[in-house]
């Protein structure tokens, strides 16, 4: 009698940890009860209950920068770029989520016990529009914070499976 056996495939790398390059496919903005306010999104290639969610951050300057750096780094909704009195540059951007669709960012991976999770931060991936360009030493540049960000902030707090306490008898064995 014949038979199939079908192996799974190797070496994807789709949950690896580290940097990924990704489409996003669909976002959404949300708010929790205390008020908070966040936005969801999805990528290509992945199931829907593996998104990253970035919460709004407000400056001291009182101006939120979270989310707009996801537009920024993802090349979404840009419009026009205005000189400030103080020599910066003051974006203005259409924050709708269905700017960000098609759009593609650098992601990083990483390993909560065993689950795959992504850091709440993008870098970009090398592009130029009518506001700024990012090439591939920026790029590195902006993968770089958000690994130190990670390392100071996120890492020490995961829970690792494989050094999971044990308990230790510290009684003689009675033979």
């Amino acid at each position: 009698m014949a038979r199939t056996f079908t192996l799974p495939k190797k070496g994807t790398g789709l949950w690896n940890e580290g940097w990924h390059t990704v489409t996003i496919n669909k976002a959404e903005k949300g708010e929790l009860d205390n008020g908070s306010k966040y936005i969801d999104t999805w990528f290509d290639g992945y199931p829907d209950n593996f998104n990253m969610r970035i919460y709004e951050k407000i400056g001291k300057d009182g101006e939120e920068f979270a989310v707009g750096n996801l537009f920024r780094f993802a090349n979404a909704g840009i419009t026009d770029a205005l000189e400030s009195a103080e020599g910066e540059t003051v974006i203005k951007m259409n924050d709708d989520t269905s700017e960000l669709v098609g759009k593609t960012v650098n992601t990083y991976f990483y390993k909560d016990g065993k689950f795959t999770r992504i850091l709440g931060q993008v870098a970009p991936v090398p592009f130029k529009n009518i506001v700024e360009e990012f090439t591939d030493k920026d790029v590195k540049y902006f993968k770089g914070r958000c690994e130190s960000f990670f390392s100071k902030w996120v890492e020490p707090k995961l829970k690792d499976t494989e050094d999971t306490p044990t308990e230790t008898v510290t009684e003689d064995i009675p033979f």
